[in-house]
């Protein structure tokens, strides 16, 4: 599981830089998705 947050975490590191904007929209991306997916669960139910 360390070796997951660490590949999603280089995905945001520009030369030696953070990019910490890009990994934020990241965050913001995946909480939509699980959002939806519960929406769409309880509307099944």
């Amino acid at each position: 599981m360390l070796k997951e947050y660490k590949q999603v975490f280089s995905n945001f590191i520009d030369e030696d830089r953070f990019e910490l904007h890009s990994y934020l929209t990241y965050l913001f991306n995946q909480s939509q998705d699980k959002d939806l997916i519960q929406l769409e669960d309880e509307h099944i139910t």
